[in-house]
């Protein structure tokens, strides 16, 4: 069986890549890896196209469609004929287009790691615009974008690594350019939207103060984005700052050309109504009724209530505050004492009596004991073991 897989797999790895070669850069190895890996799974099929699926899934989850496009195109072919192989009980043919498809993806991963080096100024940028929502923001602009990136992988895939600062620079500019331009959407366009309604509601001829204000506050800032774009602090705040002043030149703008429409009967009843309006805000904070006044002086009675009423509930909480406040500081002090005392402590870490105790460690006066090892005298005993007189007094008997 092993030689007609062997026949069926090159067979089907000519077939397949010939036409794919016009695109994909050939790789000498590609053939010895893809036969490697179909001998391991020789007479067993579905484990083969198991680990094709697995392997599949995986590369569809680290966006491998996006950094080896080709190389997934052949993917998908050859999962497709091993699923269709496996399905007719053709394991020669089921092992050879899984093998392929394991082999694809590992040449696809090796080129995703060549993306990731050669493209890696205009990947970031890329990770720039996704975390600013520019696919959602500007949809058709991102997908321009990122064709354009897609064309650089591509040529990284044909095996044209020569990719030239230039290209990359290129990218890199549109890619800022959109960068600014989701900015503009998300930060200065709804003030721009609003000022341009404002404009249609005659905000120009019922509220020419507020509505110029708003304009010229409008194009500032569209400027100010524009210089300062990766500013994303003043990006926001001014962009905010636009928006509410368009939206008070068109809100005011509605007012006042509601007021230039009174007649006597009218005006009284507009009176009223900011009368209700300010007597609704009394009842909250439960003012006395006020509306014997001007309606001016109802609303400065009201802010004066209000201010008062703040300063008895903020009264009590900037007590605690102070408090809280004395008992940590109180805390901090008890905590570096504490500190400091189990710091210092040098004597009892030093201790250099105790470690050195040279006077117990030396004790050469015990080590030595010289006269008790030596003891020369009881040694040698040459009196005892001599003993002439007594041998020689044997003779003469």
């Amino acid at each position: 069986m092993f030689r007609p897989l062997l026949l069926t797999l090159i067979l089907s790895t000519l077939l397949t890549t010939g036409c794919a070669s016009k695109r994909l850069a050939q790789d000498k190895s590609f053939d010895q890896s893809a036969f490697d890996t179909a001998s391991e799974f020789e007479g067993d099929s579905e484990r083969a196209l198991i680990e094709a699926e697995e392997k599949y899934e995986k590369a569809l989850h680290e966006d491998m469609n996006f950094y080896a496009p080709l190389h997934m195109v052949q993917v998908n072919e050859a999962l497709a004929i091993a699923r269709g192989a496996e399905l007719k009980g053709l394991q020669s043919d089921s092992i050879t287009a899984s093998a392929k498809v394991i082999t694809l993806l590992q040449f696809a991963n090796a080129n995703k790691k060549k993306v990731e080096i050669l493209l890696k100024p205009v990947l970031q940028q890329k990770r720039v615009l996704e975390q600013l929502n520019s696919p959602r923001v500007l949809p058709d602009e991102f997908a321009d974008q990122l064709d354009e990136i897609k064309d650089l992988i591509t040529k990284i895939e044909e095996g044209k690594e020569n990719i030239t600062p230039s290209d990359i620079n290129s990218a890199l500019e549109d890619l800022s350019e959109l960068e600014l331009d989701t900015l503009l959407q998300i930060h200065w366009q709804p003030a721009q939207d609003t000022l341009d309604k404002a404009e249609d509601e005659d905000a120009e001829k019922n509220a020419p103060k507020t509505f110029t204000f708003a304009e010229k506050l409008v194009e500032q800032t569209e400027d100010d984005i524009r210089a300062q774009f990766s500013n994303r602090e003043l990006v926001s705040t001014q962009g905010l700052a636009a928006l509410r002043a368009a939206q008070h030149a068109l809100y005011v703008a509605r007012d006042a050309e509601q007021l230039l429409r009174l007649d006597n009967r009218r005006a009284e009843n507009a009176v009223l109504k900011f009368e209700s309006l300010l007597a609704q805000i009394g009842a909250t904070l439960n003012a006395k009724d006020i509306r014997h006044m001007a309606l001016q002086d109802q609303a400065t009675a009201l802010a004066q209530n209000a201010e008062t009423q703040a300063s008895r509930l903020i009264a009590p909480l900037q007590k605690r505050i102070s408090e809280l406040e004395k008992q940590i500081a109180h805390q901090k002090v008890s905590t570096s004492k504490k500190a400091m005392k189990v710091v210092e402590i040098p004597e009892v870490i030093e201790t250099p009596e105790v470690i050195e105790t040279p006077e117990v460690i030396e004790t050469p006066e015990v080590i030595e004991t010289p006269e008790v090892i030596e003891t020369p005298e009881v040694i040698e005993t040459p009196e005892v073991i001599e003993t002439p007189e007594v041998i020689e007094k044997t003779d003469e008997t």
